[in-house]
């Protein structure tokens, strides 16, 4: 039954206009509704369109999140009050690269660690989050920036690869 949502999701509800446009809350309501079938999300989100979950079997959401359009999201939990900004990549599995006789794209994938986004976070628009990383409490995240270790509660951070530039409180 869940491939039939699936299959609806990225077939029609995924590629529906957003919130702003006439009918937009229905079409993300519908959005939403399919991804219930497919995955733990929890109540007054925002979906945009054209965000790709993968099979959405490693995808957690919870309560009053936003995530925009063309954003990719694998083996996340992601915490409540949670807005996630366009094109914004959450990274889930790597390629082992370990066998040196073997090309990389021919040894298997790798699922890594779940990423941990906790509440209240802020991602910018295209961030990078890398597989495994944990996001702590209040914490924003720069646009562009590329997250390859896990956060200080309330911290901002910014850059390639991203650094603490200073706390909220």
């Amino acid at each position: 039954m869940k491939n039939i949502f699936l299959i609806l999701y990225y077939g029609i509800a995924s590629k529906l206009p957003n919130i702003s446009f006439p009918l937009g809350k229905m079409f993300n309501r519908f959005r939403v509704f399919t991804l219930k079938k497919t995955l733990v999300i929890g109540n007054n989100c925002r979906i945009m369109k054209n965000v790709y979950i993968g099979s959405g079997r490693d995808i957690e959401i919870g309560n009053y999140c936003r995530i925009n359009e063309l954003s990719r999201l694998c083996n996340v939990k992601i915490g409540n009050y949670v807005m996630i900004g366009r094109e914004t990549i959450i990274l889930g599995m790597s390629h082992k690269h370990d066998k040196v006789d073997m090309p990389m794209e021919r040894q298997e994938k790798k699922m890594s660690k779940q990423s941990i986004i906790e509440d209240d976070v802020w991602l910018g628009a295209r961030v990078m989050i890398m597989p495994g990383v944990h996001i702590k409490k209040g914490c924003i995240i720069a646009s562009n920036a590329v997250l390859t270790k896990d956060t200080e509660e309330y911290g901002v951070y910014g850059g390639v690869p991203a650094k603490l530039i200073k706390k909220r409180k």
